[in-house]
């Protein structure tokens, strides 16, 4: 259940990062959170933090990726692929033939992972991958 939930993890968040719809998941917060109106960086789910923490992992997992080209070149071939079904069950297939980067990725992914949750943000595989 564990590896079920960590792997859950890493394809919201590479979905997320990968996909160039992170505007309209900036956009979901002013109607997910349930805060006052954001004043700079004082409130976490503000459209600005959102972005930033966004822009953080996505930079961190690129740098991952670099370093790690089996794992990148792996995921290269999934995101050429149609969204759907099939290409889930590629990205779980790796994930589970390779448990070092599913660990790695998931730490990295955790920010956004928090920050969803902080700020009831809708990120779904389904909706990231459109």
């Amino acid at each position: 259940m564990k590896a079920t939930a960590a792997r859950r993890k890493v394809l919201a968040a590479l979905a997320a990062a990968a996909v160039p719809g992170v505007a309209v998941l900036v956009l979901a917060v002013s109607s997910a959170s349930s805060a006052p109106t954001a004043h700079g960086s004082s409130d976490p789910c503000a459209a600005s933090e959102v972005a930033r923490t966004i822009g953080s992992v996505s930079k961190q997992m690129g740098d991952y990726l670099d370093s790690h080209p089996e794992t990148n070149q792996a995921l290269t071939t999934v995101l050429q692929q149609p969204a759907g079904p099939q290409s889930v069950g590629l990205l779980k297939s790796y994930f589970e033939a390779n448990p070092k980067a599913s660990g790695d990725m998931t730490g990295i992914a955790q920010p956004l992972t928090n920050l969803s949750t902080q700020c009831k943000l809708p990120i779904t595989i389904p909706q990231a991958l459109g």
